[in-house]
């Protein structure tokens, strides 16, 4: 759960099979991890996560905490991993609703285990979430009859007005590798039942690979191509036009994206616009993506009210009271002053049952309170009218 919910990195190529810790076999760490035959009546109704294939270092450090790239990986010595997730943590049942497992490749056993100790640290540094308005609690739990070292943890997260989501991540050391499961519920006993089960079935799942014994094909991820969702409104009829922010406005790129790029990389579907200029504003940046959940929404929404509220990068933030718009409305205006040169951000995001709709304008001039009301007004009419009310 910690090392979620970032913008997420470009998708990076596979490497090849990689040597075993042993030597003595190659292992295809595209066959690893559990595929959804195997994860047991818990998984038989959930549906592949656009975030499984090739977790590059710079996919991973994009879902990490605090200052971590892709560079600082490799000094680690990760070299890849591959991920199959199955389902979503945003559920209204009380059962499991995510599995995830994982195998990641470092150079050398001693790589392997300062690998575990980092990403131990990464799950317990909760400081860049409290700022977002996510409250993170822990429990410790047990792994037995899994190799060592390893750890687990019962993640507890909240939002104000929220319920709350369980999870338990856990990984533990095969020799160059570390072996990683997440599985989350809507009760904190479903996460922690399974997971030893999980981890067991992925470890033995491992032992075969090492012993040259596990044959077959990669699970067929078999991605939907980006575009709008099977049913409901098309988020491309909510973007703002060039008429909306008035002349002159130039659309610079408009079109679905892969959800694995977006805000919310469980999103079914998702739509980016940039606008270069945007009538007052000198650019304009929208995302408008779609949720299998209204509770996902709540939360992503929160997370980046949250994320750009914490962004002002030496400016000065400014909430902007949003009270009349509706759509769960979230304002701000960011000025940022450097000798006599002045620029300003208007940001608003919005919400709309499994909708969620956020953008950022910039201008180099200053912005008022008003411009991000009018931007917000503006917003909030196309998804109105595009989305029914619920």
């Amino acid at each position: 759960m910690v090392r979620r919910g970032a913008l997420v990195a470009a998708f990076v190529a596979l490497l090849l099979p990689a040597s075993s810790a042993s030597g003595a076999s190659q292992i295809r760490l595209e066959l690893l991890p559990l595929p959804k035959a195997a994860l047991g009546q818990a998984g038989h109704s959930l549906s592949l996560a656009p975030d499984s294939g090739v977790d590059s270092n710079e996919h991973s450090a994009s879902q990490a905490t605090g200052n971590v790239t892709a560079a600082r990986l490799k000094r680690l010595g990760r070299i890849s991993g591959y991920l199959l997730d199955f389902g979503t943590p945003f559920s209204d049942s009380p059962a499991v609703s995510e599995i995830q497992t994982e195998v990641e490749h470092y150079r050398s056993p001693a790589a392997a285990g300062k690998g575990l100790g980092f990403w131990r640290k990464q799950e317990l540094d909760v400081r860049a979430l409290k700022q977002f308005g996510l409250h993170v609690s822990f429990q410790k739990v047990v792994l037995p009859n899994v190799p060592r070292p390893n750890w687990a943890y019962l993640t507890i997260g909240r939002l104000h007005g929220l319920r709350a989501i369980y999870g338990v991540d856990a990984q533990m050391v095969e020799g160059a590798y570390l072996l990683d499961v997440s599985i989350a519920a809507g009760s904190p006993g479903a996460a922690k039942r399974l997971v030893p089960v999980i981890a067991q079935k992925l470890d033995r799942r491992f032992g075969l690979a090492r012993q040259g014994r596990l044959h077959g094909k990669p699970f067929k991820l078999s991605r939907p191509r980006p575009g709008p969702p099977a049913h409901g409104p098309k988020p491309s009829r909510i973007a703002l036009t060039r008429g909306d922010v008035g002349s002159p406005a130039t659309v610079r790129h408009a079109g679905y994206v892969s959800p694995r790029n977006a805000f919310d990389e469980y999103a079914t579907s998702a739509y980016d616009l940039a606008m270069v200029p945007a009538g007052a504003f000198g650019d304009l940046q929208q995302e408008v993506s779609v949720a299998e959940s209204a509770l996902e929404v709540k939360y992503f929404a929160a997370l980046a009210a949250g994320a750009f509220a914490h962004s002002g990068g030496g400016g000065t933030a400014i909430p902007v009271d949003l009270s009349g718009v509706g759509d769960d409305a979230f304002g701000e205006l960011l000025q940022i002053t450097i000798g006599s040169n002045s620029a300003s951000e208007a940001i608003v995001v919005l919400s709309r049952g499994k909708y969620l709709d956020f953008v950022v304008a910039a201008a180099n001039a200053k912005l008022s309170a008003a411009d991000v009301q009018s931007l917000a007004h503006t917003a909030a009419h196309r998804l109105d009218a595009a989305v029914p009310s619920a």
